[in-house]
């Protein structure tokens, strides 16, 4: 156990003098900040070349993996960028592989004393422990049905067990799961559908261009999950027909014709439904 710890303080150490050596050579900032262009990757690429000109606060998302002193691709597709120091790999893979604090939405498919097994579209089930919620206690805890829409982050991943699931707000403010205001939780209502896993970067995007222009028409609320699942609830049904619509046509569209689709789909909704 002991010679176990020694060489893990001794990765410890050899991997943040890497990093600390790559912070010194480009003192932190983004060299190729204004002229980042999305990089086609393979599988098993090291693009370590790449992803360090931003410093050693690089954070690696969807399909790439980090290792002592280099950063590998494990999924072939575009390497991108998000500001200010997050890259991940875009790709067409409908099976979602759960990386650690990943926001996901997923459905309940098994409920047991002490647990929940949940459906988040990745080659396995990943485990919901009951009290893994704000306020929850062993008296006090949801007693959630099967088929229940859940929002939710990944706590924990192993190679030798199932994904760990939390409801627990880890930054920022609390709140109770008995005052349905958390953060997490069930999702009631509304519809989820799938997109691609591209697509969903997009639309995690503050400043996603067909979230804005539906939401200039109408009301609506949306959580959107790392693995694919997004979910939608509006008043009116027709509504959530049209922005599920809306959102789909959008991966094929540019950023100056997404507005045009969204206006026209507006333009064809009820009248009766404005008042």
């Amino acid at each position: 156990m002991e010679k176990q710890i020694g060489q893990d303080d001794l990765a410890k150490r050899q991997t943040e003098k890497f990093l600390n050596s790559i912070e010194e050579t480009v003192g932190g900032l983004p060299v190729n900040f204004t002229t980042f262009e999305p990089t086609p990757v393979v599988s098993g690429e090291d693009v370590t070349n790449i992803v360090t000109q931003f410093g050693k606060r690089i954070i690696t998302g969807s399909g790439l993996f980090q290792t002592q002193n280099k950063v590998i691709s494990t999924l072939s597709g575009i390497l991108n960028f998000h500001k200010p120091n997050t890259f991940w790999v875009d790709h067409h893979d409908h099976k979602y592989i759960p990386f650690k604090e990943d926001t996901v939405i997923g459905v309940i498919t098994h409920q047991y004393a002490e647990a929940y097994t949940v459906d988040i579209s990745s080659s396995t089930r990943a485990v919901l422990p009951t009290l893994a919620f704000d306020g929850a206690s062993k008296r006090n805890h949801p007693n959630y049905p099967v088929g229940t829409v859940i929002y939710c982050r990944v706590e924990s991943t192993s190679p030798d067990t199932d994904p760990e699931l939390s409801c627990m707000v880890k930054d920022g403010p609390k709140k109770d799961w008995m005052t349905g205001q958390s953060l997490f939780g069930e999702l009631k209502g509304g519809h989820i559908f799938k997109v691609s896993l591209s697509l969903v970067q997009l639309l995690l995007d503050p400043k996603c261009v067909v979230l804005e222009a539906l939401a200039n028409g109408i009301a609506f609320e949306v959580a959107v999950g790392m693995n694919g699942w997004v979910w939608i609830n509006s008043e009116h049904a027709y509504d959530i027909v049209l922005i599920v619509n809306a959102v789909k046509k959008s991966e094929t569209l540019n950023a100056k014709t997404i507005p045009v689709m969204v206006k026209n789909l507006l333009f064809a909704r009820p009248k009766e439904l404005s008042t």
